[in-house]
């Protein structure tokens, strides 16, 4: 993902994870930490044995804990597009992210403005305790 190496925000950076790797040696996702360790951008490649064919961006909030929620923010054919889009989301959470506090409405106010007009959203965040 050169787009993403290239214009990656300071605040974030490539996560190594184990078990990343199919048995092609290809890597089967790659995944971005915020330098808060509470949130994680994640891009997986198409796999049309899941009967996806598209790259998928995902954001999970609060990773590795029982509070983690995934959402998936777009879909997209071109692996150049999905990397340009992963940036875009980085750096629009960057802009409103200030303290912990602030990691799910900084996180929503990227979505609102990365997924597609025409899909309805459903918050990240929950109303249930």
């Amino acid at each position: 993902m050169a787009v993403i190496d290239e214009e990656l925000p300071a605040d974030w950076e490539r996560e190594r994870l184990p078990g990343g790797v199919d048995a092609d040696r290809r890597p089967s996702f790659v995944a971005f930490r915020h330098e808060s360790g509470d949130v994680r951008v994640r891009i997986a490649p198409p796999a049309p044995e899941l009967e996806r064919h598209s790259h998928l961006l995902t954001v999970t909030l609060f990773p590795g804990t029982e509070l983690a929620t995934t959402r998936e923010i777009r879909s997209v054919t071109s692996e150049g597009r999905v990397g340009e889009l992963a940036v875009e989301w980085m750096k629009l959470f960057d802009g409103r992210y200030e303290d912990p506090a602030d990691v799910e409405d900084a996180a929503q106010f990227a979505i609102e403005r990365v997924v597609p007009p025409d899909v309805v959203l459903d918050s990240l965040v929950t109303d249930d305790g």
